[in-house]
């Protein structure tokens, strides 16, 4: 769930789905064609297109893996141009919106998964439903990723990469400790224990201020049973509880109240985890940055329910387009099985559809794997889930780092959540 192109937590709250209907009757009320940039159609028969994006600029792997996708679709569409555009993602809610004001959009859109819903009902995206119907795929979609494009029964997005998180382990300190990667959240808590040693955390996982910081504990509650829209139960105390117990008992860093996905990378490819909860995302890295570092991945652990934490971008057609056609037969091809098989590993993440080629990449299976066990937010709590998410993470900075206790954290943090979903508009 990062801030770049890594995570595809929701980038909006509350507040911004309100701005987002004002600047959607904006745009309706605006020009509703594209500027210059945009228009296509022009002599030759050449077609120019604008696709917007918060991957990173072509100096980055995740931005040169984009534009290497893009500029194969050149070579072989002769006569279509598309002039991608990075705009960082802290950015790119507001940059959106300024543009949808003016009618200056896009003609695609590559955007977080739990924003879909919120800019189809701001007018900013069109929907796709006939397209897709006659298109005939979404089927070969995992339903929850697939859910992340509907407003209102109709299909605004397609799905384009998803993302999923699993257990990265040592298999050298696993093996010594004569230990197999946990199947159980209990086995998780009792192993990491074994495993840290003063010097040595047994597990590693973000809890940095903010909604990225809240996913390793969504994770837990999922696996209890709970939900995140209603934490002051049962099964939050059980995951909180769990949480706080271990880094009290230095099992886990209390490091880890300040440590992003990024930091928790380095402690575990440094050795200093010997476990970590983490994305797809640092699959190539890990395997290139630290050659030498024996590894594995499992699947997360069980409690009541297996579960994991989605991450997914979708591409959209902006409603300011007068490209539509060629802008679905971009999403379109981006979207051939053949075409991802040969982008995905480039662009570490995972295929959102079950007919892609993994090859044969054990590690990569167990994502898939994970993938079909994942969770993302629906309705009301995706419209707010990056306020709601902030305040789980908060549930456990002041459980684990601020002296409150896991009822009282709980309670709070419920309370202010209960705020964020009453003011979704």
């Amino acid at each position: 769930m990062g801030t770049t192109g890594g995570r595809s937590v929701a980038a909006w709250t509350a507040r911004a789905v309100g701005v987002l209907a004002a600047a959607g009757l904006l745009a309706a009320c605006g020009s509703g064609g594209s500027d210059d940039e945009t228009s296509g159609g022009g002599d030759g028969g050449e077609t120019t297109l604008s696709l917007w994006h918060y991957y990173g600029t072509p100096d980055t792997p995740t931005g040169a893996a984009l534009q290497g996708l893009l500029d194969r679709y050149e070579e072989e569409h002769d006569g279509v141009t598309i002039e991608a555009r990075h705009i960082p993602f802290g950015d790119f809610t507001r940059t959106l919106l300024q543009s949808a004001a003016g009618g200056d959009l896009p003609d695609i859109a590559l955007i977080n998964g739990f924003s879909t819903q919120a800019l189809a009902d701001a007018g900013v995206i069109q929907d796709l439903s006939d397209r897709v119907e006659e298109w005939g795929e979404s089927d070969a979609y995992f339903a929850t990723g697939w859910e992340t494009t509907q407003a209102d029964g109709a299909t605004y997005a397609i799905p384009h990469v998803a993302d999923a998180y699993a257990v990265y382990y040592n298999e050298t300190l696993l093996s010594e400790a004569g230990l197999e990667p946990p199947t159980t959240w209990a086995q998780m808590q009792d192993y990491a224990t074994q495993l840290s040693n003063g010097e040595r955390y047994g597990l590693a996982f973000s809890g940095i201020e903010g909604d990225e910081g809240a996913t390793a504990l969504v994770i837990r509650l999922l696996a209890a049973g709970g939900d995140p829209a209603d934490i002051d139960t049962e099964a939050g105390a059980v995951a909180l509880g769990q949480f706080t117990d271990m880094i009290a008992a230095g099992a886990v860093s209390n490091g880890v109240l300040t440590w992003n996905e990024e930091d928790v990378k380095n402690q575990f490819a440094n050795g200093q985890a010997a476990m970590m909860i983490n994305s797809a995302t640092y699959l190539s890295v890990l395997a290139e940055e630290n050659p030498e570092l024996q590894w594995n991945v499992a699947l997360l652990p069980a409690d009541t329910e297996a579960a994991t934490f989605l991450s997914q971008e979708n591409l959209a057609i902006s409603t300011s387009t007068e490209n539509a056609d060629a802008a679905w037969d971009v999403i379109a091809w981006m979207q051939r099985p053949e075409v991802l098989a040969e982008y995905l590993p480039e662009r570490n993440k995972l295929a959102a559809r079950d007919d892609v080629d993994t090859g044969d990449d054990p590690v990569r299976a167990i994502f898939a794997e994970q993938l079909q066990q994942a969770w993302a937010p629906e309705g009301d709590l995706a419209a707010a889930s990056s306020e709601v998410l902030t305040r789980i993470q908060g549930a456990l900075q002041s459980a684990a780092g601020g002296g409150a206790s896991v009822e009282d954290a709980l309670a709070d943090a419920q309370g202010q959540i209960d705020e964020a979903l009453a003011n979704v508009e």
